[in-house]
């Protein structure tokens, strides 16, 4: 071992040593550690070192903290939160047009998706009724007629065509 792996186990064991003195440690590593106390002379000199200084801790003076430190500590803490929560508000507030104009946005789309949607559906039958517009507007001419083949003869001779009642090329009645 090098003198570098000595000083991080060294700093491992002093960690795992002061933890130890601090109740920090689980069960299990509670027993480690006692378990090596028992077998280790270094590891147990460290520990009578750490505990001579957590007795000298001991000895000196508690420090006096007036009331004033403490009203001061909470106002300081109190102000802080006062000012997260003003920064939240502001923050909410800046948000908020946006978040109007984002719902808005999407409503309008939503109703006009649907009047497309609804328009284009409602609309096929007149699109039928238009289609046909030219035979509706002579059915009584078609009652009269024997067959379709008499129909057809007419057709064929142009009688049908002369009326102009449909234009073919925009698809409207006149």
């Amino acid at each position: 071992m090098n003198e570098a792996d000595t000083h991080n186990t060294s700093d491992d064991a002093r960690e795992e040593l002061v933890a130890y003195l601090d109740g920090e440690l689980d069960p299990p590593a509670v027993d480690l550690v006692e378990k090596r106390l028992a077998d280790d002379a270094e590891y147990r000199r460290e520990l009578r070192q750490l505990q001579v200084a957590w007795d000298m801790l001991d000895e000196l003076p508690k420090p006096a903290v007036c009331e004033r430190f403490t009203q001061t500590t909470v106002e300081m803490v109190a102000l802080s939160a006062e000012k997260e929560l003003e920064e939240v508000k502001e923050h909410q507030q800046r948000r908020r047009p946006w978040i109007w104009a984002l719902a808005g946005a999407g409503a309008l789309a939503i109703a006009g998706a649907s009047y497309l949607a609804s328009s284009h559906w409602l609309s096929r039958p007149n699109q039928a009724l238009l289609r046909d517009l030219p035979v509706i507007e002579d059915i009584d001419l078609y009652k009269v007629a024997d067959s379709v083949e008499f129909l057809e003869q007419m057709d064929r001779k142009g009688l049908f065509a002369e009326k102009g009642l449909f234009d073919e090329e925009t698809g409207n009645a006149p």
